[in-house]
Protein backbone atom coordinates (compact mmCIF):
# COMPACT_ATOMS: atom_id res chain seq x y z
CA UNK A 1 0.00 0.00 0.00
CA UNK A 2 3.11 2.28 0.56
CA UNK A 3 4.53 1.95 -2.33
CA UNK A 4 1.31 2.40 -4.63
CA UNK A 5 0.94 5.79 -2.47
CA UNK A 6 4.84 6.81 -3.05
CA UNK A 7 4.05 5.98 -6.69
CA UNK A 8 1.09 7.77 -6.94
CA UNK A 9 2.64 10.90 -5.25
CA UNK A 10 5.78 10.73 -7.43
CA UNK A 11 3.38 10.45 -10.68
CA UNK A 12 1.23 13.46 -9.51
CA UNK A 13 4.88 15.41 -9.24
CA UNK A 14 5.11 15.31 -12.49
CA UNK A 15 1.98 17.72 -13.23
CA UNK A 16 4.16 20.33 -11.51
CA UNK A 17 7.31 20.00 -13.85
CA UNK A 18 5.02 21.95 -16.31
CA UNK A 19 2.30 23.20 -15.09
CA UNK A 20 3.06 24.71 -11.82
CA UNK A 21 0.46 27.70 -11.84
CA UNK A 22 -2.69 24.86 -12.54
CA UNK A 23 -2.86 23.92 -9.21
CA UNK A 24 -4.90 25.45 -5.97
CA UNK A 25 -3.49 28.34 -4.32
CA UNK A 26 -2.59 28.01 -0.66
CA UNK A 27 -2.51 31.43 0.22
CA UNK A 28 -2.78 34.92 -1.22
CA UNK A 29 0.82 34.60 -1.88
CA UNK A 30 0.69 33.36 -5.59
CA UNK A 31 3.76 31.37 -5.09
CA UNK A 32 2.20 29.20 -2.65
CA UNK A 33 0.31 26.20 -4.04
CA UNK A 34 -1.54 22.92 -3.45
CA UNK A 35 -1.71 19.98 -5.54
CA UNK A 36 -4.24 17.41 -4.52
CA UNK A 37 -3.31 13.75 -5.14
CA UNK A 38 -6.40 11.48 -5.62
CA UNK A 39 -5.35 7.91 -3.73
CA UNK A 40 -8.18 5.54 -2.35
CA UNK A 41 -11.40 7.40 -1.56
CA UNK A 42 -9.49 10.36 0.21
CA UNK A 43 -5.76 11.01 -1.33
CA UNK A 44 -2.94 13.99 -0.48
CA UNK A 45 -2.18 17.22 -0.48
CA UNK A 46 1.34 18.65 -1.69
CA UNK A 47 2.53 22.11 -0.62
CA UNK A 48 4.82 23.58 -2.89
CA UNK A 49 5.95 27.24 -3.67
CA UNK A 50 6.60 28.08 -6.98
CA UNK A 51 10.65 29.63 -6.94
CA UNK A 52 10.95 30.23 -10.66
CA UNK A 53 9.58 29.25 -14.08
CA UNK A 54 11.94 26.28 -13.67
CA UNK A 55 12.08 25.18 -9.98
CA UNK A 56 9.21 24.74 -7.37
CA UNK A 57 10.23 23.30 -4.08
CA UNK A 58 8.10 20.84 -2.37
CA UNK A 59 7.45 22.14 1.53
CA UNK A 60 5.11 19.34 2.83
CA UNK A 61 2.84 16.24 1.97
CA UNK A 62 0.12 15.66 4.08
CA UNK A 63 -3.03 12.81 3.88
CA UNK A 64 -6.42 14.60 3.57
CA UNK A 65 -7.27 12.06 7.04
CA UNK A 66 -5.02 13.60 8.85
CA UNK A 67 -6.62 15.17 12.60
CA UNK A 68 -5.23 19.24 11.53
CA UNK A 69 -5.82 18.86 7.71
CA UNK A 70 -8.88 21.56 7.00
Amino acid sequence: MARLAFENITQAMQLLEKFPFSCRKASANDSLRELLISFGVSGYVALFRIENKEKSTILAVRHQREEDYY
